[in-house]
């Protein structure tokens, strides 16, 4: 059997070139043996917008946010898979409002003592699939940057899709099959990784 992944949805536009790339991703892993999950973050109910830095999970033996609503629910599933993958466009220069929720909030998952840190997520791959309407330089890659950098800290392997250039009309970027194959190929390697 595959890998078990979970890609977790951050684009708030449910027929947009992000969700329609990662569908093409989703189902190749899926055809190459890979267990996969969907989270759709601009769906979870949550009591404050991300992390509000109590601590609460630092000082606790649990590995879990203390906010305890829907988005904390989730983080606390993510070390149940091999592969965690971030799914959004790029809004000024970053994730999606609605991802960033969710990812504060997996500051949960590790426990901070000094310089030292014990994750959950060590061993795990971090993946990144995105789309931008500009470059990858000084766009993009800022982007991937900010995930990057987590999951080396983390200890995990890093892998991202990356699609520069993407006019922001439904469906054009599935229109280009290039863009098709490399979804389709970042989804094989999501699955055998």
């Amino acid at each position: 059997m595959g890998n078990k992944i979970v890609f977790i949805q951050g684009s708030p536009r449910k027929k947009g070139n992000t969700r329609a790339a990662a569908k093409i991703a989703i189902e190749s892993a899926k055809g190459h043996g890979a267990e996969v999950t969907e989270v759709d973050v601009t769906t979870l109910e949550f009591k404050a917008p991300g992390c509000i830095g109590c601590y609460k999970c630092q000082n606790s033996d649990e590995y879990k946010c203390a906010l305890n609503d829907e988005v904390a629910e989730k983080v606390a599933t993510l070390p149940e898979y091999d592969v965690i993958v971030l799914v959004t466009p790029l809004y000024w220069w970053s994730y999606t409002a609605q991802l960033k929720i969710f990812i504060d909030r997996m500051f949960s998952l590790m426990k901070l003592s000094g310089e030292e840190h014990k994750s959950l997520m060590s061993g795990k791959i971090m993946g990144l699939l995105a789309t931008a309407g500009g470059p990858y330089e000084n766009n993009l890659g800022l982007l991937e940057t900010q995930w990057k950098n987590p999951a080396d800290m983390l200890g995990c392997k890093f892998m991202s899709c990356l699609f520069p250039n993407t006019t922001p009309e439904e469906g054009s970027l599935i229109s280009d099959p290039s863009a098709v194959e490399k979804a389709r190929e970042f989804g094989r390697l999501l699955a055998s990784a």
